[in-house]
């Protein structure tokens, strides 16, 4: 049971997005306790997504060895719209309004994924691609400041994201048949993987504009890092066209710069 409650939550994702959203509300100058508020509604709001998406065992989800067969898989899905509602509450009580506009869009976002959007590669990457910035976009809204490095990190990640979205279809090609038509399917997994690698260089070039706001050392070997992993990624990708462990790697950059903005 409690090995398929941790398999269900994905405590890295919510854990991750939420210490995003502190990070980012901190840069912004947000006070600790609305960074802490907006960092918990992002957390439970990514894990009302895993419960409601891998957790329905919707027939769409392509890892097979990660799909679970629950005999009513509505009530599944039903406890993650309940969770979905929580996240929602909690920054309509605490948090500005813009924040849980954030949260219901998720909400939404991801039942039409789950329903209909991750069915083709355009709709699935770019969708996964934009819930994958909004905890930039929530600590950004719990802060007090504009700073042009936001939306430098919002492009930056929306690419590097996407790219991710590409590897992952290149690894589910076979379980993905029949239930998804993803880009390594109209042009082949070498084809794919290239793309992927050209979107990290372009992230990249981003990345090097990122470094202009840097101050101290430590954000500059923070950023420097980022970018020879995300060089070391793209090249793996475009001369050995071989998906590996990109997606780990391409995590492990975005990790590296938000570890810049402490």
């Amino acid at each position: 049971m409690w090995l398929l409650t941790y398999k269900l939550i994905r405590p890295i994702l919510p854990i991750s997005s939420g210490i995003a959203v502190w990070i980012i509300a901190q840069f912004c100058n947000a006070n600790f306790e609305q960074s802490l508020v907006a960092a918990i509604a992002t957390a439970i709001n990514t894990v009302g997504a895993s419960i409601y998406h891998y957790g329905g065992a919707n027939w769409m989800y392509a890892r097979k060895d990660e799909r679970y067969k629950f005999k009513d898989p509505e009530l599944v899905r039903l406890m993650g719209l309940e969770i979905f509602c929580l996240s929602i509450s909690i920054a309509v009580m605490w948090l500005p309004k813009i924040c849980a506009l954030i949260c219901l869009f998720n909400t939404l976002v991801i039942a039409a994924y789950s329903a209909k959007l991750s069915s083709h590669w355009i709709t699935k990457n770019i969708t996964m691609s934009i819930i994958c910035v909004t905890p930039i976009l929530m600590g950004w809204q719990v802060g007090t400041i504009n700073h042009p490095i936001i939306f430098w990190s919002i492009g930056l990640a929306g690419i590097a994201y996407f790219a991710r979205e590409v590897i992952k279809d290149v690894k589910d090609i076979v379980a993905n048949e029949g239930k998804r038509v993803t880009l390594p399917m109209i042009l082949g997994k070498e084809q794919a993987l290239q793309i992927a690698g050209g979107l990290l260089v372009l992230a990249t070039v981003l990345l090097f504009g990122f470094m202009q706001f840097t101050k101290g050392a430590f954000q500059i070997v923070m950023v420097g890092t980022a970018a020879m992993v995300f060089i070391i990624t793209a090249k793996k990708l475009l001369v050995n066209k071989k998906a590996g462990k990109c997606e780990t790697l391409i995590q492990l950059s975005i990790c590296l710069i938000l570890l810049a903005l402490v």
